[in-house]
C-alpha cells in the first residue's frame, strides 16, 4: 500500500490517503484516521449492515491473532482467506499480535517466541508458526513478530532486550515473507514495529536499524508504550508519551504511514496527532460502550454558539454514566442533537434500563453511538489539521469534566455454583396423612 501526504501543518500534525491496494484499489482511508477494531474479524455489537451504515466508505479492519488463532484449520480447510471466512472480504484487514481491549496475562517473554492471550489463556508463538498462519489468512497487512511488552518504569535490561529481540524477530520474519509464494503473490504489505521502551537512545537505534530495509514496510507502527491493559492505557497521559512519540515520528520517513494502537482518551489523541501519528483504532469506544457502559458525548464543535456555556457549565461531562438510577426516568436522548441511530430512536432511560436487565441490546446500541461519536471527532480533527487550528479543539476538549475512573460494580444478584441449589426457606411441618383425608371428607 502507498502513503500519500497532502499537507504537513505547523502545530496540528498532517493530512494524508493511505490507499494503493490491488485487491481494492478503490479503498482509500483519509487520516488522521481510524482502524476498525474487532474480534474474530467483526466489529463487536455491530453487525457488518449496521456498520455499513455507520460508515458508508470500505473499512480498514483490525484483526489479533489472540482471538483469531483459533480460526487457522477451519480457514485452511476452506482455502480461503480471513477475510473471505469471516464475510469481510470488501475490507482491508491488518492482522496484529495483542487485541487493544484485553487484559494481558501476566508472565516472562521467551527468548525466541513472542505471548500471545487467547481464549484458552497464555500461550507463545514462534516465528515459523506465526508466519505459517499469516500465510493461511493471507491478510492485506500484518506486523512481523516482536516484543513490545515495556511500559514506563520497565528497566533499561528490558528495554534493550526488547529492542535486540524484535531485530531478531522481524529480520526471521522478512526472510520467510521474500520466500513466500503465498505472501509475496497476495500483495501482502509488513508494518513494521518501533520498540524501545521509554528510552529515546533505544528508538532511535531500532529506527536505524528499521530503516535498513525500509523498502519492505508500507508503515511504522509505534510500540512499547504500554502493554495493553485498556483500564490503564486509557489513563495515560500526554505528559507521559510526547517526549517518546514526537522524536519518533520525527526520525519516522515522511512518506510513510504511522500507527498507535491502544485506548487512548481523546485529549491524549489529539496530542499524537499534532505529534504526526496517523492511523488510531477503536477500541476505546468498545472499552467504553461494552465494558464500562458508558456513552461518550464529549463536545467537538468549537465553533458552536454554545460552546462556551457547555464548558463553563459542571453538568456537561466527556461521558454518560448509563448505570447511574437518575437516568431511570429521562426520556430525552443520550445526545442533544446526535444524529445516530440510538439518539433517534431510544432514550437514556431506555438504555439504563437494558443494563439493570441485562440485555445483548444494551451495548450493541452503546457501540453504535459511540462509533458514531468517534467517527465524527475524527472528522473534526480532519478539518482542524487542515486548517491548523487543532489548539483550539484540544483546548476546548479539555476544559470539559471528565467523570471518575471506572469501578466495576458487583453483581447483587450473585451466579450459585453448579450441583448446588438455591438456599430456600424453611417449610412448615408436614400435615398428617389422616388428617388431610379426614377434613377432605368432611368438605
Amino acid at each position: 500500500m502507498k502513503f500519500t501526504l497532502n499537507t504537513v501543518t505547523k502545530c496540528s500534525g498532517r493530512l494524508g490517503l493511505w490507499n494503493g491496494l490491488e485487491r481494492l484499489p478503490n479503498v482509500a482511508l483519509q487520516t488522521p484516521g481510524l482502524i476498525f477494531h474487532t474480534k474474530g474479524g467483526s466489529v463487536p455489537h455491530v453487525s457488518k449492515e449496521v456498520l455499513q451504515q455507520l460508515s458508508s466508505a470500505p473499512q480498514f479492519l483490525q484483526m489479533s491473532i489472540s482471538n483469531t488463532i483459533h480460526m487457522q484449520e477451519a480457514v485452511q480447510g476452506c482455502q480461503k482467506t480471513l477475510g473471505e471466512f469471516v464475510a469481510q472480504n470488501d475490507a482491508v484487514s491488518m492482522l496484529v499480535l495483542r487485541d487493544p481491549s484485553e487484559v494481558p496475562v501476566s508472565g516472562v517473554p521467551e527468548r525466541d517466541a513472542v505471548p500471545i492471550y487467547t481464549r484458552c489463556g497464555r500461550r507463545t508463538v514462534k516465528v515459523d508458526a506465526y508466519m505459517r498462519l499469516v500465510e493461511t489468512f493471507q491478510p492485506d497487512l500484518y506486523v512481523p513478530l516482536y516484543d513490545g511488552d515495556t511500559e514506563l518504569g520497565c528497566s533499561k535490561k528490558r528495554e534493550q532486550k526488547s529492542v535486540e529481540r524484535t531485530e531478531t524477530l522481524v529480520q526471521e520474519c522478512l526472510e520467510w515473507h521474500r520466500k513466500s509464494e503465498k505472501l509475496s503473490g497476495h500483495h501482502t504489505s509488513l508494518i513494521a514495529p518501533v520498540v524501545g521502551g521509554y528510552s529515546e537512545k533505544l528508538r532511535e537505534k531500532a529506527i536505524e536499524w528499521l530503516r535498513q530495509t525500509e523498502h519492505d514496510f508500507a508503515g511504522y507502527l509505534i510500540e512499547g508504550l504500554h502493554t495493553y491493559d485498556p483500564s490503564l492505557v486509557s489513563r495515560i497521559t500526554s505528559e507521559t508519551i510526547l517526549p517518546i512519540v514526537t522524536p519518533v515520528c520525527k526520525a519516522l520517513p515522511e512518506e510513510r504511514v504511522r500507527l498507535c494502537f491502544g485506548a487512548y482518551d481523546p485529549t491524549v489523541v489529539l496530542e499524537l496527532v499534532s505529534a504526526g501519528v496517523d492511523v488510531f483504532d477503536t477500541s476505546y469506544v468498545y472499552l467504553k460502550a461494552a465494558q464500562q457502559h458508558r456513552a461518550l458525548i464529549f463536545s467537538f464543535n468549537v465553533s458552536a454558539p454554545e460552546a462556551e456555556e457547555q464548558q463553563e457549565s459542571s453538568q456537561h461531562t466527556t461521558e454518560l454514566d448509563t448505570t447511574d438510577t437518575r437516568w431511570a426516568e429521562d426520556f430525552s436522548p443520550l445526545l442533544a442533537g446526535c444524529s445516530c441511530y440510538t439518539c433517534q430512536k431510544h432514550s437514556k432511560a431506555y438504555v439504563h434500563h437494558l443494563y439493570n436487565t441485562r440485555e445483548m441490546l444494551g451495548p450493541i446500541l452503546l457501540m453504535i453511538h459511540n462509533l458514531h461519536h468517534y467517527m465524527e471527532f475524527f472528522k473534526t480533527i480532519r478539518h482542524h489539521v487542515a486548517q491548523d487550528t487543532l489548539p483550539q479543539l484540544r483546548e476546548h476538549l479539555s476544559l470539559q469534566r471528565t467523570l471518575p475512573p471506572y469501578v466495576e460494580k458487583e453483581d447483587k444478584k450473585q451466579a450459585i455454583p453448579m450441583g448446588r441449589k438455591e438456599a430456600t426457606p424453611p417449610e412448615e411441618p408436614a400435615v398428617d396423612l389422616e388428617e388431610k383425608l379426614a377434613k377432605k371428607q368432611r368438605s
